[in-house]
């Protein structure tokens, strides 16, 4: 256990001084911003956050409340980058460890169980801080634009929400990882995968429109990641199952292939 925390603290000491880190929840930040939050019923012309605290005067007639605000505050930008976002900080600092020729000595001294591990931990919990920075930043803006209108509690589920939508969205790049070196590849593929990954449920849920099974929509809606946010609102059980088993497999494909290596420094 205490080369774990040593190992764990070295990573995450080393993934949140970066500026890779900052940037990303910079970037986290603006990207919340272009979230839709009101759709004109006459002109269908979208407002996006920062359109609405720019044009407050032009709409006298709608009450926006900071907290439900936040609850759709998740664009599809912000969907589609947040695998790579999130999993800047961990990808750079492991990329060239291993590049660097540095991961023949660390296994040495940790073992590989408490190796991978640790890369493990750090991956989900610099991805949940980053994404959970930049929205917390977000949210401070949108609070003091719109007021706060709910309580601590509710605010709370949402930081938790974020936090762990922004864990699950490493996931893909932490796998990569593995089996390739190059952070560049590792970034770029998850941001491929979750647009096919979002066509193949749409399209699912064309078929079942179709079909006026409204149901099972609801009932497949969790497969979109953004849904993640609210997780501690919706209690669904189903997501809690889906996204618990695919992190778990996710650790033990890294931990399998990181381990079938002749030469475990390279």
């Amino acid at each position: 256990m205490k080369k774990l925390m040593r190992s764990l603290s070295v990573d995450l000491r080393k993934s949140f001084f970066g500026y890779g880190f900052l940037l990303c929840v910079l970037v986290v930040f603006l990207l919340c911003f272009a979230s839709v939050i009101y759709i004109d019923g006459q002109t269908g012309k979208e407002y996006t956050a920062i359109e609405i605290i720019a044009n407050r005067s032009k709409l006298p007639n709608i009450e926006f409340s900071g907290m439900s605000i936040l609850h759709i505050s998740v664009n599809p930008y912000l969907t589609l980058f947040l695998p790579v976002l999130s999993s800047i900080p961990f990808v750079t600092l492991f990329c060239a460890e291993r590049t660097g020729g540095n991961l023949r000595f660390v296994i040495m001294r940790t073992g590989k169980a408490v190796y991978c591990l640790s890369k493990f931990l750090s991956a989900l919990i610099s991805g949940a801080v980053t994404v959970y920075s930049g929205f917390m930043l977000y949210s401070v803006a949108i609070l003091i634009v719109f007021g706060k209108d709910g309580s601590i509690s509710e605010l709370m589920k949402i930081y938790a929400g974020i936090a762990v939508y922004g864990a699950v969205s490493v996931l893909p790049a932490f796998l990569l990882s593995s089996f390739i070196k190059n952070k560049y590849m590792i970034c770029c593929f998850p941001f491929i995968f979750m647009h096919f990954y979002y066509t193949a449920i749409a399209k699912l849920q064309d078929y079942f429109n179709a079909h006026d099974n409204w149901e099972a929509i609801m009932k497949i809606s969790f497969l979109y990641t953004s849904e993640i946010k609210e997780i501690f609102f919706s209690k669904n059980v189903s997501a809690v199952i889906f996204y618990c088993a695919l992190t778990v497999l996710t650790f033990i494909g890294f931990y399998l292939i990181m381990n079938r290596r002749v030469d475990y420094g390279q």
